[in-house]
């Protein structure tokens, strides 16, 4: 797979690795592809001796939008690749510092949550989503809850 076909792009520059959720055309919602990228590259940055930080951001208006939906019904799909997502994301032993520019929904919520700093611009907004669907936010309430008052 070429760096243009990823739905996470990672570059380097001077200490920091970033690593781009690329996927606007579904608002880098949590599909397994996306969750199984951004694994990898949390992963590489961690074990990488240059790296001192991990930038976390995103391409198009969304941050993102949580789970996948259409992915809802698939046999395989289930919390647990979420979760170890964001575990990964809490045990790095780099920072991650999120940097949002657009709206966060749902499971993207709980991403921002676990990341150890997050900085948000003027056009950025936060739902939970799930209430709508008649959820509690369950899953993304482990990160977020310790961080908020």
């Amino acid at each position: 797979m070429t760096e243009a076909d990823r739905l996470v792009r990672c570059a380097y520059a001077d200490g920091i690795t970033t690593l781009t959720l690329d996927s606007p055309h579904n608002r880098n919602a949590l599909s397994r592809r996306l969750v199984k990228e951004l694994g990898e590259g949390l992963t590489a940055a961690g074990e990488d001796r240059a790296t001192r930080a991990v930038l976390l951001t995103h391409t198009g208006n969304t941050f993102c939008a949580g789970a996948d939906l259409s992915e809802a019904t698939a046999a395989e799909s289930g919390p647990g690749e979420l979760v170890r997502l964001l575990r990964r994301v809490l045990e790095l032993p780099k920072p991650v510092v999120a940097r949002v520019s657009g709206h966060v929904r749902a499971g993207g919520l709980g991403l921002l949550g676990a990341c150890d700093i997050a900085v948000a611009g003027a056009a950025a907004s936060f739902a939970f989503t799930e209430v709508r669907l008649g959820l509690a936010p369950a899953l993304i309430s482990m990160p977020l809850l310790p961080r908020l008052d």
